[in-house]
Formats: structure tokens, sequence, C-alpha cells
């Protein structure tokens, strides 16, 4: 890690030279000194890492760590504090004299460079080595699943058998890495699953659990539409209330990977309803857990996978196409000899096929060869020692990672287990964490687009799992990504040996944790992880996070509330200010109380002293009730502010002066979504100075100056609200047309919300058909609350002298119509614009008697949703109509008799809810390949 550590902190320094000339003037050469002697120092890491075990040298790698902290520290003092020339050559000639030591104790324990001297003498230009990329967005990872398809239609079977003899219980045990958990989805996932039961809900057990969020979980699966009632929930409330919805409808529950029969006991009673519909699924490594749920219970216990099977997943994964014949027949056996050494472990075998798949060549592959005879023992029985043998394998497969890609890699221990984690906020971190390398950049990439490309290597050394988003013309091609909990183990095993970052997990009774080590060789580390949730709350102990001098190191602190909740860890006092080092500081999903502290109303507090964390990159408050205070214009290096909070915002004439303005390096700005109340006549957010911008969030025209958005010509993505204002809609849409007619723009994805401003009159209709036909307006989005003219006339029936628009030309992707009041049916129209995957048809949208989708209709759509249309009466879908439609959902449509026929033709449905219909509706619900839908 120190390796990469230098590597990281190289390539900032590189950038800030570069970007930061004006503020780094009379100390540049000296910076570039230093960056020579740190890539020098890093010649001399291979072979020192080579000898780790030995513990002056570990002491030492750990050094070269802090020094390289240490000098980006020096470095970036610069920039936010004014010190005089001779002030900046001290602090750089004392970091030297560290480096002279460092040197020093090479020589010593006889450590040596493995690079000639003149190739260790690069120009800073010259320093990082360009990651080589080997993942390609142009196709996706394949499923890699083999030897259990049978297993599977077995195991369907067992869960649909509605007979008395059936099983109340499916249970897949076995050791770590067998694919229990991989097993458990593709049923759980499967569509004869889907049509069977009513209700699906998946939670994840595993070593750590709390009874009250486990059934919170299960409850928010099985009634979504309850989700902030539930919330709020006490335990037997929860309980009662599974109970009943169990009752109710036919249910299948998933307990993934649930390891003691405690538990079990912890959560039965929400599982004894003498009525109960239900099935229960849960995997474990410990086969007497589910003998213990119940002894009339089906288990089965996933073999390892046979010499023929373990070579097949290899060679899926790894094997070259194409290529000379000669060598994929050499590969091969050396493929087959290789693969028993994961002892038939699948997710042994796919780390190593993730480890090959980077080594197209034949020479790479006979040293993968070699390493392996070296590395790793063959197992000879189940057990421990193939427990062994995978570990080893997970080991090596990140031992192989190049150096970028280590700390990426690590930082994802941060997440919740099973937690998916949104791909922009994790790109956005790693950036702010100075992880993301520009010299990795090719030409016209953003630094996003590379942090994208690291987390594509990491899939495809099959070390993450990932989401795919739908739309092509997403800026991002990933939605969210996550880890396998062994690879969870090993990420959290390995950050706690490298001390990359802290955890404190304040939902452990025990706090003892906080203050073991913290005055120990540990207060090295800079990133701190903290845990909370409603169950922990100030009235407890309250415990130290360290003494000032070591609360001042933290570089990073992530806070996750797994539930919204008004509990806040002690930390978040006074304390705050104490770390004033701080690059990243996230705290979510929090309510604050009118509480004080030191006789201040605590937001207030804390909004102040975020203000004083001057070396901030990246500042999130997203779903808090913080106020923003002007204290926020000290954060001149913030990179991504995310403001997007959940309380009613009073607009400050402060902002109106170009507070934001002042923050030039910000990135990503999500503004508040929330109601926001201007106290001044003319006084509007300005957007001057943020020409870095790329992505800029809830826009509204009634508090931000949207004459701004032209200048911001490095903006990609842009979200915008006009409410009740036609002049501003003209505003608008004068400045989207800058935009589009900007030959310097590089905006990529528009989103766009027009609300109650009476786009029926006018030249509404105009720009609608400009904003939708015109491709260079790039709107991807589009939300309309308000009236409007029948679609057919809007976009077909004009007037003589215009030419109808083609809709096959429209490339938005989601459209939203609310009050509407349509009276012609509008599918006709919207089924021809090719790229919609998402529609929204409710609130009086549509007031006619009868919709019809056609056959070829809506070929991308993916969700429907009709909603609150009180004059619809039938609903006609024809054969081969939204062919790849997953979730439909009608509500409160009250004079709707009964779901169409073709309905059967939906294969590709996954979900259909059904909400506050009439009970003649349900009694009338059509059955679809042998399942009935239900609420």
């Amino acid at each position: 890690m120190a390796e990469a550590i230098v590597s990281i902190v190289v390539g900032r320094l590189t950038d800030l030279l570069n970007e930061e000339v004006h503020l780094l003037d009379g100390v540049k050469i000296e910076i570039q000194q230093v960056v020579s002697e740190l890539i020098r120092m890093k010649t001399f890491l291979p072979h020192a890492v080579s000898r780790i075990h030995v513990d002056d040298v570990r002491i030492l790698l750990a050094d070269v760590r802090e020094l390289a902290y240490d000098a980006e520290n020096v470095v970036e003092s610069f920039l936010v504090t004014s010190s005089s020339a001779r002030s900046r050559t001290k602090k750089i000639k004392i970091l030297r004299t560290k480096m002279s030591l460092i040197f020093d104790r090479f020589g010593k324990y006889n450590i040596r460079s493995t690079l000639k001297s003149e190739e260790s003498k690069k120009s800073p230009h010259q320093t990082s080595e360009k990651l080589e990329r080997f993942y390609s967005h142009t196709i996706f990872e394949p499923d890699i699943f083999i030897g259990v398809h049978g297993v599977v239609d077995s195991l369907i079977r067992h869960l649909v058998d509605g007979s008395d003899d059936c099983y109340p219980l499916i249970s897949i045990c076995g050791m770590g890495g067998l694919g229990k958990t991989t097993l458990a989805q593709k049923i759980y996932n499967h569509s004869t699953i889907k049509n069977h039961f009513a209700g699906l809900a998946w939670v994840s057990i595993s070593q750590k659990w709390q009874t009250k969020n486990v059934l919170r979980r299960i409850l928010i699966c099985l009634t979504p539409e309850k989700e902030k009632e539930i919330l709020g929930f006490d335990e037997a409330k929860l309980v009662n209330n599974l109970i009943q919805v169990q009752e109710r409808k036919k249910c299948l529950i998933v307990l993934d990977d649930i390891w003691t029969k405690d538990a079990w006991d912890s959560i039965k009673g929400a599982f004894a309803a003498e009525k109960c519909l239900s099935k229960l699924m849960l995997t474990s490594r410990n086969v007497d857990v589910p003998k213990y749920v119940h002894p009339k219970g089906f288990v089965h216990e996933p073999g390892c996978l046979d010499a023929e099977q373990s070579w097949e997943l290899l060679r899926f994964k790894a094997l070259p196409k194409g290529g000379d014949a000669l060598d994929v027949k050499r590969m091969e056996e050396m493929g087959r000899e290789m693969v028993e050494y994961c002892a038939g472990l699948p997710l042994a075998i796919v780390m190593l096929g993730g480890i090959l798949v980077t080594k197209p060549s034949l020479i790479e592959w006979e040293k993968v060869y070699r390493d392996t005879m070296l590395s790793l023992e063959r197992g000879k029985e189940l057990g421990e020692v193939y427990q062994h043998q995978l570990h080893e394998v997970l080991v090596w497969s990140y031992n192989d990672l190049p150096p970028q890609l280590k700390p990426c890699f690590l930082y994802l221990g941060k997440f919740n287990e099973d937690e998916w984690i949104e791909v922009e906020t994790l790109y956005q971190l790693w950036i702010a964490e100075g992880m993301v390398l520009s010299s990795d950049k090719k030409n016209g990439e953003t630094v996003m687009q590379v942090a994208e490309s690291y987390l594509g290597e990491l899939v495809h050394r099959s070390m993450v799992q990932v989401k795919y988003k739908d739309i092509e013309s997403s800026l991002t091609k990933f939605k969210s990504c996550s880890l396998h909990d062994l690879m969870r183990d090993l990420s959290l095993s390995q950050a706690k040996e490298e001390d990359l970052y802290k955890v404190i997990d304040l939902r452990e009774k025990n706090h003892s944790h906080l203050n073991a080590s913290v005055g120990s060789r540990a207060a090295a580390t800079r990133q701190l992880v903290v845990y909370f949730d409603e169950e922990y709350t100030s009235k407890q102990a309250n415990p130290s996070f360290g003494k000032k001098a070591n609360q001042q190191r933290y570089r990073s602190m992530l806070l996750f509330n797994e539930f919204k909740t008004r509990s806040v860890p002690p930390v978040l006092s006074s304390d705050v200010a104490n770390f004033r080092l701080l690059r990243v500081f996230a705290l979510e999903e929090v309510q604050f109380d009118k509480q004080t502290v030191s006789g201040t109303l605590f937001r207030i507090n804390l909004g102040r002293v975020l203000g004083s964390l001057v070396y901030l990159r990246y500042l999130s408050v997203r779903k808090t009730n913080l106020l923003l205070l002007p204290s926020i214009q000290n954060l001149v290096l913030l990179q991504t502010l995310k403001l997007d909070v959940r309380n009613d915002v009073l607009f400050p004439p402060w902002l109106s002066r170009n507070i934001m303005g002042k923050l030039g390096r910000l990135r990503h700005l999500y503004l508040p979504d929330w109601k926001v109340h201007s106290l001044g006549k003319n006084s509007k957010m300005r957007f001057h100075g943020l020409n870095k911008l790329e992505t800029l969030e809830n826009v509204n025209t009634q508090w931000c100056e949207v004459k701004d958005l032209p200048k911001l010509t490095g903006l990609q993505k842009l979200t915008l609200r006009v409410d009740d204002s036609y002049d501003d809609v003209e505003e608008v849409m004068k400045c989207l047309t800058a935009i589009a007619l900007s030959s310097t723009s590089c905006l990529q994805y528009l989103v766009l919300t027009i609300s109650q401003c009476d786009l029926g009159s006018r030249n509404g209709p105009d720009i609608l058909r400009k904003l939708l036909s015109d491709h260079r307006y790039n709107l991807q989005e589009l939300k309309v609350i308000g009236q409007l003219p029948e679609l057919a006339q809007l976009f077909e029936q004009q007037q003589l002298h215009d030419a109808p628009i083609d809709l096959s030309l429209i490339h938005i992707t989601r459209l939203h119509l609310m009050l509407s009041f349509l009276e012609e049916d509008p599918m006709p129209v919207l089924e021809k614009i090719h790229t919609l995957r998402e529609l929204l048809i409710h609130r009086k949208a549509f007031m006619g008697r009868e919709l019809v989708c056609s056959a070829t209709g809506f070929p991308k759509l993916t969700r429907l949703v009709l909603r609150n249309l009180p004059n619809l009466v039938k609903w006609r879908v024809e054969e081969h109509s939204m062919p790849v439609l997953s979730h439909l959902m009608i509500r409160n449509c009250l004079k709707l008799k009964e779901l169409p026929e073709g309905i059967k033709f939906l294969h590709s449905l996954e979900e259909l809810r059904v909400e506050v219909m009439p009970p003649d509706f349900y009694e009338r619900l059509k059955v679809v390949n042998g399942a009935k839908y239900s609420i």
C-alpha cells in the first residue's frame, strides 16, 4: 500500500503544480524536487514489500506512507493559508530532511532500487505508470453460472409446491465461496418465483445483525408503499405487521447468510402466524441453523465443482478468444492444472480467472502458472484446507492489482455489508481522496470517467459486482456496485493491515474500541468510518474519538446512518472543528432535533463548524435538516458539495452575493430540492466563477439565476425546474438554446421539470416541440405538471406549412405527465418515442375512458405507472407491445374494470403493483402463466 499511497501523492502534487501555478509561485521548483524524490523513493518499495515480514522494514514502509501524506499536507497548506515564501521554503526543507533519513534507512536495511537511476529521474509529467485497461463498456461482464441449472429448477419446484407435504423451508448450506448466495439470487429472481409469490423480501443477516433492522427491511420489501410509516415502528409493531402481511398474501422471504441460532431466535416471532402463506429460504455456512429453524425443511448442500466444471468456469472467464492455436492449447494445459489448486470452489476459480483475464499472452500465463506452484497448496479435503485455498487466491487477486486499484478496492469495505453503493457518489469520494490519477486520463476524458475505468477494471477482475444502467446516454454506465461478503472481509482485513482507515461502530454495545489503540501507531490512520443508528442516542456513554492531536490527523470522515434517525454521534459537536484537515466529510439521513450545544441550536452550530474545515473536497449533508451558512465560502478546495437537504430552506440574501462563486474548484453541486423560500425580492443564487462544474442539480428558477448557466461551459449534467411562471419558461429556453448552439458546451444530460406554467397557451406548444425534437438540447428526462394540448395535435396535426415531427428522432428516456387533462389517448403518440424507458401518467394527466398500447409500441419501455386516472375504464395491450416492460403500477384508477388480457404478452414483467383499487378489481385479476397477480 505504501507504493500506492506514494503514487497517489505524486499524482496529486503533479496536478497541483499544473493547476495551481499562481498559488504555488515561489516554491514550484522545491515542490518539483519533492515529487522527484518521492518518485525515486517509489523505486525502492517493491524490494521493501518483498521483505515486509521483517519488523524494521514494515515500520519503514509505514513511515514512507506517513511521509507521503505529510508532503501532500504541506503543499495543500499553501493553497488555503497565506504564508511567506521563507516559511514555505522552511516547511519543504524539513520535508526533504525526513526524505533523506528514509533513504538512509533503505541503505541500512539493504533495500535496493528496482530501476536504473536514470529511469528514476523522470519529470513529474512522466511519473505515474498509466493504468492498462482491459474492461470495455461495449460488452457486459457475463453472468457465469455453471453446474447448477438443474438445482435451480429443483429448488423452485419445492418453493412453489402447494401440496400438504410441501417443504416450509428451503435452505442452501455450505462453506464460504461455494456460491450459496448466487444460487439463491438465481432462484429469487426467476420469473416462476415472481409470478407465484405476491410479495418478495431479501435480507442479509450476517454475523452482526440487529433485530429491529432485519424486521424493518423485510416489511419494507413486502409493503414498500408504507416505508415512511414503517421507519417509525417499534419492534412489536414490526412483528405484528409482518404476521398480518403473511396471513394476507403469499410471500417468499430470503434470509441470506444467517450464521447462528440466536439470529433466528431474535426474529422468529415474525413468522409465527398460524395461517401463514409464506415460504422461507435461507443460506448459511452452518448446517445446524436450518435444522434448528425447521426440522422438516429441505436442505441443499452444494458440492465443489468437478475438474471439468472447474475448467469450464475458468475457460469461460479467462481464456483469450482467438489467438494462436498452440498458445491456446498450452494455456488450457496450464489452466486445467492451476484450477485444481482452487479445490472446486467457484469463487476461487472466478478470482483466478480475474487474474488471468488481464494476462492475454502465453508468457503472462506461464508466469501466473509458476506463481501458482509457489504460493498455493492443493487442497486434500473439505474444511479449513479448502478455506485456506480460497483465502490464498483472494489475497493473490488483491496483490495482483495495479497500485491505483488497491486503495479503490479497499475503500469499498467502508460501506455496509451487502450494500449497493451508488457509483456516482463512489467516484466523487475516490476523487476527493486523491485516489484517481489524472495521468490515467485519455484524450477528452474527465476524472469521473477515469474513476469509472477503475471500477470497470475491478469488475473485469471479478472483484466487484455491479448493476448496469439501462440508458445508453447516461454519463455513467454502471448504476451501483457491491462486494461479495468474502471480498468485503478481504477488503476490511487488508485495510486494517495497511492502516488505511479506522472503523467505529456505535451500534455495538461495547465502545471500548473507540479509545483502544488511538494513541498507538494506529493513530497514523487518516480515514475514519462511523456507523450509527437510532438505537444509539446521546444519552448513552459519550466516548471520546481520541485526543485532539489524533483527530487532527484524519483526512476523511464518513458517517453511515442505516435508517433515518434523530440520534447523532457525539463527534458531531464542537469536536468536528478538531478534524481540521478533513478532505471528505459525509453526514446523511439525519434529522436534528432542536437540541442545543453550548447554548446554540445544534444544526446551526454544526453548519458554522463545517465552514472551518478549509481542506474539504467533498461535503455531503444530503437528506439532513442542517442550515446553510455564509461560512461555506471558506471551503475553496471543494470539488463536490451536496446540499440537497430535507427541510424548508430559507434562501438568505448573502447567497445572492455570489458566495458560491468563490468555490471555483467545484465540479459537482447538488442544491436543495425541498421548499426554498427567498428572503429578498431580487436575490437569486448566482453561478459566476463555477467554470469547472460538471454536475448541477436542482436549479430552480424561483431562487436561481438561470442567465448564468450558458457560462458554465464544462457542465455535463443539469437538472432544472420552472414553477408557476411562463416568463421563466421563456427565459430558460433562451439559456438552453444558447447552450445547445454553443461550440464549447459539454452538456450531455438535461432533466427538466415544468410545473403549472400553462404550456397549452401562447407559444407553449412550440417550446415543447422544440425541446423534444431538437437533439442538441440533450433532453433526457421531462416532467410536465399542468394542462397540455392533445399530443396528436402537438406533434402530428400541425398547421399545413409545418411538417409533422418525426417522433423516432426524439431521444427522451423518461416522461412524467401530471394534471395534463388530456381527452385523447396519448399512447399512439408516446409509443413511437423509441428511446422512452419510463412513463408516468398520473394525477388526471388523462381524462379519457380507454388506453391502447399497440403492437411494436414502446420498444424500450421498462417502467409504466398509471395512477389517479379517474375516468379510465379500459386498457388494451396488443401482442408485442412493451416487450421489455419489467415494472408496472396501477393505482387509484377506480373505474378500471380489470387488467388487460394482453398482460399475458408482457413476458419481461417482474413486478406488478396494484394499489387503492376497488374490491371487484382484485376479484377479477387475471391469471397469467398459472399465477394470480395480487397486491
